[in-house]
């Protein structure tokens, strides 16, 4: 029983922080958003979904490549 409430506790706390995430990410906070993602270590069993996450959140926030920056940077001549 007492194991049972505390899973669903760490349930909640998980859907919570997931929600949260959400949210910042439909603001356009997207580095914010990641950095609210749980902890990997903390749900194991969701490891692959948060990695999942993390990954899109980051490829939302990342820098521009040195390569794209350049070709964007580069007028063409005349």
């Amino acid at each position: 029983e007492k194991e049972k409430k505390e899973q669903e506790a760490k349930d909640k706390k998980f859907k919570d922080s997931m929600a949260k995430v959400d949210e910042l990410e439909k603001e356009g906070k997207f580095r914010e958003a990641w950095i609210k993602v749980p902890d990997i270590a903390e749900y194991p069993e969701k490891a692959d979904e948060l990695r999942k996450r993390k990954t899109s959140l980051s490829d939302k926030f990342a820098t521009p490549s040195l390569f794209g920056a350049t070709e964007e940077a580069a007028p063409e001549p005349p």
